[in-house]
């Protein structure tokens, strides 16, 4: 992804994983003081760069809690585990998504049932598990999705094309913008339990629910950028295979 400016002097790729994320964060308090104390928040250049710095370190913050946890996005974790035969590692809400897809029309479909013949690594011809252990020296039984998934990117870094990095980006963003209004929802409604009788406490936690809805509302939206992130890495894998040998 290119590294041009594109707004406030961030580049693209800061815009989308820690800037939008962390004005999502502190939106609503901005918003509040704007509403309520009026003089504490000019319109000057000045104060947006601020309001902008200060976003982008909330988006820091929130990118490296989700690199600490939520690094490997769950659709490459169903991929090992399914491989090894271990699916009940997966978390309950995601085993419950693939049962509700198996029901659900193929034109409401997000993406692809991973199962049978229809799973991307059964379509390639290449035996991924045996592949991947190989050239990443792992052991998909022994070491967990995190450190597989960790090699394979340092593995394919100089490979991965404008489109992969593209796609990566605007996975880390889904990720970091639902993490920001969870926590944001989350602070807000604490706040707002405790000073209930706070105009600006009422307004700060109505935007962050508006926000929470809107974000919920594309909830489906944002996931699917995980699965086309992950079936583009592994199909850019596959390339490197091929024309190695």
């Amino acid at each position: 992804m290119s590294q041009s400016t594109a707004f406030l002097g961030f580049s693209l790729r800061d815009t989308l994983t820690r800037l939008i994320p962390g004005l999502a964060l502190i939106a609503p308090t901005a918003v509040g003081v704007s509403l309520t104390t009026p003089e504490l928040l000019s319109t000057n250049t000045p104060s947006f760069l601020i309001l902008a710095f200060v976003g982008y370190l909330t988006g820091e913050f929130v990118d490296q809690f989700r690199s600490g946890i939520f690094r490997v996005p769950q659709n490459f974790r169903y991929i090992i585990y399914k491989e090894t035969d271990e699916l009940e590692k997966m978390p309950a809400f995601y085993t419950h998504i693939i049962k509700l897809q198996k029901k659900l029309p193929s034109r409401l479909k997000f993406y692809e049932e991973p199962d049978g013949h229809e799973r991307l690594t059964n379509n390639l011809d290449l035996d991924f598990r045996e592949s991947m252990e190989r050239e990443l020296n792992v052991d998909f039984k022994e070491n967990n999705p995190r450190q597989i998934y960790d090699l394979l990117l340092i593995y394919m870094h100089e490979d991965l094309t404008p489109r992969l990095r593209r796609m990566q980006s605007i996975s880390i963003f889904s990720a970091n913008l639902r993490l920001a209004t969870i926590f944001g929802f989350a602070i807000y409604t604490f706040y707002y339990l405790g000073n209930r009788g706070s105009e600006i406490i009422w307004i700060v936690w109505f935007v962050s629910g508006i926000i929470a809805v809107i974000v919920f509302i594309t909830w489906s939206v944002l996931d699917i950028t995980h699965h086309q992130y992950i079936e583009l890495l592994v199909k850019e894998y596959y390339m490197k295979q091929i024309s190695s040998e």
